[in-house]
């Protein structure tokens, strides 16, 4: 059977492409390019493929701002995260298939051993693909994932300030991982910031609230005060006084104690 590994220009996938071939496996690696990568991933990604001389296939389902105008600069979110299944899911599955072979192909994915909640056998098998998990199989926790990864000097240097290697705009990142990036990538920064200032205003116009890569702040908050603008009423604020609004409006004053209760 054919083997991949998926890789990102994570630590976790890396290890996995590089423990495979300290076993000596055959296998290719396989990239989702989403147009959103981070700088040190297009230094990191070939360079793996450099040392243990891999084929390294980039496959792409074009662009995250070719989607995000398609949507109607709809960003995605922790509900709807759409990106992950246009960008990376569906451009890996359709590169798979193309491939046209008789059996099923093994992908390897970089989830570790001290991630258990995340390890779902079978779970993304189909009939075009088996998952395998090296990393979780062979007891390789963080820090083992780290000392392989250093071995060969291919830790990705935007964990020296970020969390993940995540797209530069993704809305699952840390408060952290935003400030890291307006300090060290300002120009991306600046970009995530124009697409949300795009959203907040398509947004706005179709349900009266905008918007952003975060519930509670926007990225020009966050760049000029640290987090939310102090003066901006938060959306518990809001939904309070709308009650309050409605039901004065209908001759019914709640009590503080029964707003809350009913707004939880």
């Amino acid at each position: 059977m054919k083997k991949f590994v998926s890789v990102s220009g994570g630590k976790d996938s890396t290890a996995t492409a590089l423990l495979l071939w300290e076993r000596k496996e055959d296998f290719e690696l396989i990239w989702a390019d989403t147009g959103a990568e981070l700088p040190e991933n297009y230094w990191i990604v070939p360079r793996l493929a450099q040392l243990i001389q891999k084929p390294l296939h980039v496959v792409s389902n074009g662009t995250f701002f070719q989607w995000l105008v398609k949507k109607g600069y709809f960003l995605p979110g922790i509900i709807n995260k759409w990106c992950t299944e246009t960008l990376k899911q569906k451009p890996m599955n359709e590169f798979i298939k193309s491939l046209e072979l008789s059996e099923p192909v093994i992908m390897n994915t970089g989830i570790r051993a001290d991630e258990p909640k995340r390890y779902h056998p079978l779970e993304y098998d189909t009939k075009y693909q088996t998952t395998c998990y090296p990393l979780y199989e062979s007891g390789y926790g963080k820090k083992e994932v780290i000392d392989i990864c250093l071995k060969y000097d291919l830790l990705n240097p935007c964990y020296a300030w970020r969390s993940s290697v995540s797209c530069f705009c993704c809305p699952l990142q840390r408060k952290s991982d935003w400030q890291g990036l307006l300090k060290h990538h300002p120009e991306l920064y600046a970009i995530a910031e124009e697409w949300e200032r795009q959203s907040s205003i398509t947004t706005e116009k179709m349900d009266g609230w905008r918007f952003w890569w975060n519930d509670d702040y926007s990225l020009t908050e966050l760049k000029n005060w640290g987090g939310r603008n102090p003066t901006r009423p938060t959306k518990a604020q809001l939904k309070k006084q709308a009650y309050a609004i409605h039901n004065l409006d209908n001759g019914v004053l709640w009590s503080n104690e029964e707003l809350v209760k009913k707004i939880d």
